[in-house]
């Protein structure tokens, strides 16, 4: 997949965006595997590798696109990280969606995906109405 149009500050902002909503509780396994649900999100729009590296909790995932390291999974995590080296440990989407419900993924993605639309201008695609003849 060609990852070259990434751009990081508009997938953050829209991030950021998606878990300030109602998606995301305060509190619960979504909240509590964020950063493995980013990195399984960035995986699968955007084709990027998905890390790992250890941390006080277990795991900490984040990705990798065209050979940079990219966490997007907000400043808590990365604080807890940032007194670990990130290992850059291959992980994979199985490994990943195992630390979240399919349900709550599939919420969250499709959250993400109207805030991308909305940021990027992206119209929203409506079919042409069928006309008889």
């Amino acid at each position: 997949m060609n990852t070259n149009w990434f751009d990081r500050t508009t997938v953050q902002n829209t991030l950021w965006n998606t878990i300030s909503s109602d998606i995301i509780p305060e509190s619960g396994p979504l909240k509590e595997s964020q950063d493995t649900v980013i990195s399984m999100l960035i995986h699968d729009i955007f084709g990027a590798e998905i890390l790992k590296t250890r941390n006080k909790k277990g795991w900490h995932f984040y990705n990798r696109i065209n050979g940079e390291r990219i966490d997007l999974a907000g400043a808590g995590i990365l604080n807890s990280v940032a007194e670990n080296k990130f290992e850059d440990i291959p992980s994979s989407p199985c490994e990943a969606s195992a630390y979240f419900a399919r349900e709550d993924y599939s919420a969250f993605l499709m959250k993400f995906i109207r805030e991308f639309e909305e940021t990027m201008g992206l119209g929203k695609y409506v079919p042409k109405q069928k006309v008889n003849v």
